[in-house]
């Protein structure tokens, strides 16, 4: 649903692309966002007759505005015309407050303060640090980049944005009736609207040793901090899990000279995100790391050595490894446990509608604990997705929905390109679907399309992922395929060298592409991610793309001045 408006009517008004406007009359109102556009001739504005009922609201009714009567005989309408008063909406005033500071948050804040600055917002957040990249500690713990690199706010950004932090703080109660929530230090805090982004923590298996030190997980800034102790030149660090954490972790280690294992229960590495080829393949460049890989086998008991002061392990296999430390990446637990006391409903996480509310109208949920349509995703894109559907929600879009996201994960190795989007093998006992492949096992280099209902349903990239881009958004927009079948995996398409410095090691962007991109016109963060590709994949570099709009925009603004 939208408004057409003429330019010089949105400009009389105060209205920019894209904002939500109010249109009424004596018989009701409708509240959409607007489209600025020269098709509509000035004092006129067009609104799409077919939308009725969106999520019980019917703020996108056309009808709400249009007279009643109708022909006495044939029974068809009067004209759809009526007189309206266009307005810019506004808002009551609200106080938010923000449960959790990680990528799902600060999408949030960026998103809702570009479109209000009077709602006053409250962040509680667990951790000491805030707001930074947990994707990329690995590359903080070999020390290939420094802390300031992991933060998301550049210098200046937080104050600018104009929240109230409570770093080392975490809600322990909600009171649903009256609308407050309680921190852990025992202070009140009253709310209109709460949003929980509490992510998830490590998992640690109930037989993990206890009391032995040197025993990690890799969740947080005190994790890494406390890891790099142990990784040093010549020491040996032992990684429970085969999967995208404990893979880059394992080979950032390498890269500081520590001999790493990996211990994996199942049949092979990232067995959830790939098939067996795929995972062949990995499995190949890992071990020509030096990284040694225990496949299906399982950690049975642990204790320290009295004289050497190792970690001497034993597996199920019955071999026995000798580490001086190890760390546990085997997946996370969603932080739900204060919401569940509440009575917010929750299965695997807190579930949410296509508005991401709760069963509390005031209460939303986003990130990683959000359930939506059965489905929970652990991914930085579904997070930001939901994060600017809830910004524009609450802001008073009602026709702003989440629709839900397609998985995707990318392996972030130096000299190995992989990734896997949607799903990636075809679901036993299931018809209709098919497979295109093209291996060439010498070079590394594989890639397979999974098709239903003339429609991409899930890519696996190995040795190139060029083609990245393109199929998420064919998987995501269900765009049927039709003669391009015969080009998914033949298209000839050249790489688009990196140009200066990389700025997106996902999809290989670098600082020069995107200046370029900038000069063609492309000026907003959406734009500029969606036609290079930097910024779809773990989202770590988009902080830095949104510092080089905003450079441009400054230079912009000084050269006309």
């Amino acid at each position: 649903p939208y408004l057409e408006i003429n330019p010089f009517d949105a400009w009389n008004r105060n209205i920019r692309q894209g904002d939500v406007v109010e249109v009424g009359n004596v018989r009701g109102t409708v509240r959409v966002r607007a489209k600025i556009t020269d098709d509509i001739k000035r004092g006129v504005v067009f609104l799409p007759m077919h939308w009725g009922k969106i999520l019980a609201n019917d703020e996108a009714r056309a009808n709400n505005l249009t007279g009643t009567l109708v022909d006495p005989v044939s029974k068809e309408p009067d004209f759809k015309f009526s007189a309206v008063e266009v307005k810019l909406y506004s808002k009551p005033a609200e106080k938010i407050i923000v449960a959790g500071a990680g990528a799902a948050a600060y999408r949030f804040l960026y998103t809702y303060r570009s479109l209000n600055v009077e709602d006053e917002i409250v962040v509680i957040s667990k951790e000491k640090h805030s707001f930074y990249n947990r994707v990329l500690l690995p590359d903080y713990v070999n020390d290939t980049l420094p802390w300031e690199k992991l933060q998301k706010f550049r210098n200046g950004e937080m104050e600018g944005m104009d929240f109230t932090l409570h770093p080392e703080n975490e809600i322990i109660s909600v009171n649903r009736r009256e609308k407050s929530v309680t921190d852990k230090f025992g202070c009140r805090h009253p709310y209109d609207k709460l949003i929980l982004a509490t992510g998830s923590r490590a998992h640690i298996p109930n037989d993990a040793p206890e009391g032995l030190g040197g025993v990690f997980t890799i969740r947080t800034r005190p994790d890494a901090d406390a890891l790099k102790k142990y990784a040093t030149p010549g020491s040996h660090i032992l990684i429970i899990g085969g999967g995208l954490l404990g893979l880059e972790l394992a080979v950032s280690l390498r890269e500081v000279n520590v001999f790493v294992s990996i211990l994996q229960l199942g049949s092979r590495l990232m067995e959830r995100q790939l098939d067996n080829i795929a995972g062949e393949l990995l499995l190949d460049f890992i071990e020509e790391k030096d990284i040694t890989v225990y496949m299906n086998d399982q950690l049975l008991h642990t204790v320290r050595d009295p004289i050497t002061g190792k970690l001497k392990v034993e597996l199920r296999s019955g071999k026995i490894i000798t580490a001086d430390a190890m760390v546990y990446a085997v997946g996370t637990r969603p932080n739900i446990e204060f919401a569940q006391e509440a009575g917010i409903e929750s299965a695997r996480g807190i579930i949410v509608n296509d508005y991401l509310q709760t069963n509390d109208p005031d209460i939303f949920a986003i990130g990683e604990i959000a359930e939506h349509d059965g489905k929970t995703l652990g991914i930085t894109s579904a997070a930001e997705k939901q994060a600017d559907v809830l910004a524009r929600f609450i802001h008073g879009d009602l026709q702003s929905t989440y629709d839900g996201a397609v998985p995707m994960n990318i392996l972030k190795l130096s000299g190995f390109d992989l990734c896997s989007i949607g799903i990636s093998e075809i679901p036993a006992n299931n018809e209709g679907y098919d497979e295109i492949l093209f291996i060439d096992k010498s070079m590394r280099y594989y890639k397979k399309c999974i098709i239903k209902d003339d429609r991409l349903v899930g890519a696996i990239l190995v040795g190139d992922k060029s083609e990245f881009v393109e199929f998420k958004n064919l998987i995501e927009n269900k765009i049927e395929l039709s003669e391009k079948r015969l080009q998914l995996l033949r298209s000839g398409k050249k790489v688009e060298p990196v140009i200066g410095k990389l700025v997106c090691s996902c999809n290989q962007v670098g600082e020069g592409n995107l200046h370029q991109l900038i000069g063609k016109g492309f000026e907003s963060l959406k734009e500029l991610c969606e036609h290079s590709g930097a910024g779809s994949g773990c989202g770590s570099c988009k902080p830095e793309i949104q510092q080089m709009l905003k450079e441009s925009a400054l230079k912009k603004e000084y050269f006309y001045s």
